[in-house]
């Protein structure tokens, strides 16, 4: 097998699955800038919170893609604009648990579900959208062992 010396982007998944996270980004902010008036990364927080009530904010930067200083700005953000709110861990006051507060769960289903009818909806199409998610886990697994 012999190895091309070139990239071709429009071939080449990587650089195609770039494109579709960028797109997918500008899609998710414009949805919750308008539905919500939050940013991306108040957004991120607040749907992993939403998710999993009690996350704390190093869980957060684990399992999103930013950092730990814009994924602090969001929490206080959002604690100062009600739609989570953070419980001190009685061991161990430099660990706070989060949790959405009733507004920032109405505010998640609100964008959750503009989200999941434009990005989850799969009616033209024979691969389904949790076969994608499976394929790109597997990708992703790949690239984790690289």
């Amino acid at each position: 097998m012999t190895k091309k010396s070139h990239i071709t982007l429009d071939d080449f998944w990587p650089y195609q699955v770039v494109v579709l996270a960028d797109q997918i980004s500008r899609h998710t902010l414009s949805v919750v800038k308008a539905q919500a008036d939050l940013n991306l990364s108040q957004w991120r927080v607040l749907a992993a919170v939403a998710e999993q009530p009690g996350r704390t904010a190093a869980d957060v930067t684990a399992i999103t893609p930013m950092d730990k200083t814009i994924v602090s700005r969001a929490v206080s953000s959002l604690i100062e604009s009600g739609l989570i709110s953070k419980i001190s861990d009685a061991s161990d006051k430099r660990r706070s648990s989060l949790s959405a507060t009733q507004a920032g769960q109405d505010i998640y289903a609100k964008v959750a579900a503009h989200l999941n009818a434009a990005l989850m909806d799969n009616t033209d199409n024979a691969t389904t959208p949790q076969d994608f998610t499976q394929m790109l886990k597997t990708y992703s697994e790949k690239m984790r062992q690289l």
